[in-house]
């Protein structure tokens, strides 16, 4: 049977009403088997404290490490993708293990712990993975694939994902239906839901009937299961070897 990962993004007090929203749809529509992307100090105004951490552990979702800040600077190079919130994209090497490190750290306050890593905006530079590699972190997950770091090797995995910037939001309600169809054949495939899409009546309302088509057409899967201390899951095919992913 196909593969599925659901995924909350942007998890933080900042979202703390859309967060809980979002926790509601995953319980509308018997999900119970989701990754929860997790950032530490988002835009630097908002830190996971202990009363939201404790929310976190009581769910018992998958936990990830999702950046530390979230955003970045503006890059014409990114503005498809995103608009600032790439932060690793152009950092140096010293920045790169600098909030890598501050992300790992700040969890760790709280009884929080990830081995797996997923790039704000899925955007990477080229010393992230060496980066996750050195704190021991198992794979990264990039838009259309997610890596290994311990067999350098990817698997293709592409995300559904809806935008929240006002030029292309509406664009992305009707795009993501059809890419559903499109990624019927994928092995896996993963579906983004940002916290702050629940701001938003018509993509809470999209998220219900995707979730529930998913449910019924795939098996719920997760990072720990597909990538555990041994490598990827033999089960899987499609993994290919793959030089550095950004």
């Amino acid at each position: 049977m196909d593969l599925a990962i659901i995924e909350v993004h942007d998890v933080n007090p900042f979202y703390k009403r859309e967060f809980l929203r979002a926790l509601e749809l995953l319980d509308e529509t018997s999900i119970d088997n989701f990754s929860l992307l997790v950032v530490p100090n988002f835009r630097g105004e908002k830190s996971v404290d202990g009363e939201f951490a404790s929310i976190i552990k009581s769910i018992g979702g998958e936990v990830l490490l999702h950046g530390y800040y979230h955003t970045s600077n503006r890059r014409l190079r990114y503005f498809l993708w995103t608009d600032g919130e790439g932060e690793f994209g152009g950092l140096s090497l010293e920045e790169t293990y600098r909030r890598v490190e501050e992300g790992v750290e700040l969890l760790g306050c709280w009884g929080l712990s990830s081995k797996f890593f997923v790039p704000p905006a899925w955007i990477g530079n080229p010393y992230l993975e060496d980066v996750l590699y050195s704190f021991g972190f198992l794979a990264v997950a990039y838009r259309w694939a997610i890596k290994s770091l311990t067999q350098n090797s990817a698997l293709p995995a592409p995300a559904l994902t809806l935008s929240n910037r006002h030029m292309f939001s509406w664009l992305s309600l009707q795009l993501v239906p059809a890419l559903l169809k499109v990624y019927k054949h994928q092995r896996v495939i993963r579906v983004a839901l940002h916290c702050a899409d629940f701001k938003d009546q018509r993509k809470e309302k999209l998220w219900r009937n995707i979730l529930r088509e998913i449910k019924n057409s795939r098996r719920l899967t997760s990072y720990g299961e597909l990538f555990g201390k041994g490598g990827p899951s033999p089960s899987l095919q499609g993994f290919q070897p793959t030089g550095r992913m950004v």
